[in-house]
């Protein structure tokens, strides 16, 4: 597992308490292996776009964070973000992303080996590729629920593997291999059961 994916969950996890219960996730952004910017989600619809806003509550405009360390190709990609994605939690624990942008938008697996809380909508998708304007499960709570059931009766319960699992990350515009190649991308950690609004 990534040093960097580890770090941001003992971040969360060293914070739990201190967590108000209207946030449902923890967003990171991330260019390659940086962290640029975080963001906590209580709004019931979270947009994450490529203006230039920064975090307002309901928008994270990822144009909008200072990388003194950003490469030319990055700089270039970010602007083809455009609309971006719309994420939101339902009632059950899901969430769900659905693509507004006219460019390119992946899923990436935070997981370690086979299992996986991705949406079996998204797994089906050539290279985790959202298509635009359909709403899907980005992390499948049922799914989740069923990993810890199995996780639990191994031998050996490995903890780190659940906590991956509770990770979604989504690059825009290029996706690469490894995920902190990714030019532009966000990690989003959940934290709640909150949620109602239509996306």
């Amino acid at each position: 597992m990534h040093r960097v994916i580890k770090e941001h969950i003992q971040e969360v996890l060293d914070k739990w308490t201190q967590i108000d219960d209207e946030i449902w996730a923890k967003v990171i952004v991330l260019e390659r292996n940086r962290r640029v910017a975080k963001a906590y989600a209580r709004a019931p619809v979270l947009t994450v776009n490529g203006s230039d806003d920064g975090f307002d509550g309901f928008r994270i405009g990822l144009c909008g964070f200072d990388n003194p360390m950003r490469d030319p190709k990055t700089e270039e990609l970010k602007k083809h973000i455009g609309l971006g994605i719309k994420v939101k939690m339902d009632d059950q624990g899901n969430i769900l992303v659905k693509r507004v942008s006219k460019c390119n938008v992946y899923v990436k697996s935070t997981s370690m080996g086979e299992e996986t809380s991705i949406g079996g909508d998204v797994l089906k998708l050539p290279n985790c590729a959202l298509e635009p304007e359909k709403p899907v499960k980005l992390f499948d709570m049922k799914k989740f629920q069923q990993n810890v059931s199995r996780e639990l009766q191994r031998a050996y319960p490995d903890r780190r593997r659940l906590e991956c699992q509770c990770l979604s990350a989504v690059a825009f515009v290029k996706s690469e291999q490894d995920l902190l190649d990714c030019p532009i991308w966000i990690l989003i950690i959940q934290c709640g059961r909150h949620g109602h609004a239509q996306i």
